[in-house]
């Protein structure tokens, strides 16, 4: 009982940036959107830049960054 107290409370915790109270969930969500913003921007700059060079780094971090979004497909178990 004490740990889903635990579990519901720190959900709950706010933090206090700037002029706003928001949730540690919501800000940690912004900062990893944010984060993979940059990252594929940079990649994308870099491929388009430097079409003649070897660019697989940069279609890596584009298709790492990518497969924190995309979900894989899930079969699904019909039902009789």
């Amino acid at each position: 009982m004490d740990v889903e107290n635990q579990n519901v409370e720190n959900q709950n915790d706010e933090w206090q940036i700037c002029c706003s109270h928001s949730s540690k969930q919501f800000i940690k969500y912004i900062t990893t959107v944010i984060i993979s913003i940059i990252i594929l921007m940079f990649s994308i700059v870099m491929i388009s830049e430097n079409p003649d060079n070897d660019n697989s780094i940069y279609f890596s971090l584009l298709s790492s960054t990518m497969s924190l979004y995309i979900h894989p497909p899930t079969l699904e178990n019909k039902k009789k």
